[in-house]
């Protein structure tokens, strides 16, 4: 079993083929990869882009709008990312995920140029670090199989908002550790599931977007998840959480989900 979600290809600086692993399949259907490593990997491709066409290293991937017009499949994928803008304080890149010749996932992501402001910046109140105590997801697909989960309020399998501590076990590519944004899109995509508000046998509340927000670098391995659902009367929700690691809040992300019964093709 290869000990990260994705082998590459072949690879350039814009992009790259890549081969999805069984720890990207998701909860709905064992062909289908979860929401969390390909939106990480475009953050990936933006990184290196937007380094390799700036001609710096002090870029922070800070923000990441993605849109699924598409179901991903486990298996090969290709990503292609272009420069959208190269100004002196941001970067923004455009990147898209495809499989089986179409596009799957297309995604915007601003990087912005480290600087001292912490004269002015507001202070994070500090986290405790989860317990070993706390119980894990509560069920085991191949992506879930991949986080060590810490349950701090709520469960997969109960519905309601909940609270959930999650530190990847696997890498996104071989020998390369996965920067911030990265790690919060692995992670901050599974905020829908956690808090779900409708039984998992009975529908489908599948999100067709992924907005993350960062106010600041991420410290640390795990990642908090405080996250809650609101339904909607018209075939739709939308998903909302926290992000905090154990410095304290660190951005927030957003989904919207399209609800279907098990009943209906």
């Amino acid at each position: 079993m290869p000990d990260r979600y994705f082998d590459i290809t072949d690879e350039a600086p814009n992009g790259g083929r890549y081969i999805g692993s069984v720890h990207t399949a998701g909860p709905w259907n064992p062909q289908l990869a979860h929401g969390g490593p390909p939106s990480a990997l475009l953050v990936r491709a933006a990184e290196r882009l937007a380094a390799h066409e700036a001609g710096r290293r002090d870029l922070i991937a800070l923000r990441y709008a993605g849109e699924f017009v598409g179901p991903v499949p486990v298996g090969e994928v290709e990503v292609a990312a272009r420069v959208v803008r190269i100004a002196r304080s941001a970067v923004l890149v455009n990147a898209t995920l495809s499989g089986s010749g179409r596009v799957c996932l297309d995604a915007r992501i601003w990087l912005v140029r480290d600087a001292d402001t912490g004269s002015i910046g507001h202070p994070p109140r500090p986290i405790p670090a989860p317990s070993d105590a706390l119980p894990g997801l509560g069920l085991s697909f191949p992506y879930g199989d991949s986080i060590d989960w810490r349950a701090e309020q709520g469960s997969l399998v109960a519905p309601g908002p909940a609270v959930f501590w999650a530190r990847p076990t696997l890498s996104l590519t071989e020998d390369e550790p996965t920067t911030g944004l990265a790690r919060v899109c692995l992670i901050g995509d599974s905020a829908s599931g956690i808090s779900a508000e409708l039984g998992w046998e009975e529908w489908t509340f599948l999100n067709i977007d992924l907005d993350v927000h960062l106010a600041r670098p991420v410290e640390g391995d795990w990642l908090r998840l405080d996250a809650a659902t609101q339904l909607g009367a018209h075939g739709s929700a939308m998903t909302r959480s926290t992000i905090a690691d154990t410095a304290g809040v660190v951005g927030c992300t957003a989904q919207t989900l399209v609800l279907t019964p098990r009943s209906v093709g």
